[in-house]
């Protein structure tokens, strides 16, 4: 009856052990390196929803966004031109990110969904990878075929995007 009584327990108190992830937006950092002309900055005012569950990333999903007005490469004659030329902040004022796949175990994974900029939405895919208080996540697209052609050539347009996404687990 005890060893019963105890399988039973461990079985209805196992939900309780799942790792629940809550990303803290305010200390989240989105970087980018325009990889042709070596320019590298930042994009911030980062919205998360969704969940990340480590214990079951098949049914987690989220969606994050950043806004186009705070692009940031450290010269604000170059940041003037990317919003206003390159990005239409005023017509387009975030780029979006929605997953739609999750799948790994919870110290690597492999996140794909559909990444929207100026209205142009693409598949992507993100390598994550879990440290002890944060993801780290990488990818690589092609601002040209977000029509954000800052070089003629479509292959010099390729873009190098790092995110760290600070977490506490529930």
């Amino acid at each position: 009856m005890k060893t019963y009584l105890l399988l039973i327990s461990c079985v209805f108190s196992f939900p309780l052990f799942a790792q629940t992830i809550k990303i803290n937006e305010s200390e989240a950092t989105i970087k980018f390196v325009f990889v042709e002309d070596d320019v590298d900055g930042t994009l911030s005012d980062f919205k998360f929803t969704g969940i990340i569950d480590l214990d079951d990333l098949e049914n987690s999903n989220f969606s994050g966004s950043v806004a186009t007005e705070t692009i940031d490469t450290n010269n604000w004659f170059r940041n003037r031109h990317l919003r206003n030329k390159y990005f239409k902040y005023e017509e387009f004022p975030r780029l979006f990110f929605k997953s739609t796949k999750i799948q790994g175990n919870g110290k690597e994974f492999l996140v794909k969904g559909t990444l929207t900029i100026k209205g142009i939405s693409k598949p992507v895919t993100f390598t994550f990878h879990q440290k002890p208080t944060s993801f780290y996540a990488t990818t690589m697209i092609n601002a040209a075929h977000y029509d954000i052609n800052i070089n003629k050539e479509d292959s010099r347009n390729m873009v190098q995007v790092m995110i760290t996404l600070p977490f506490t687990a529930n």
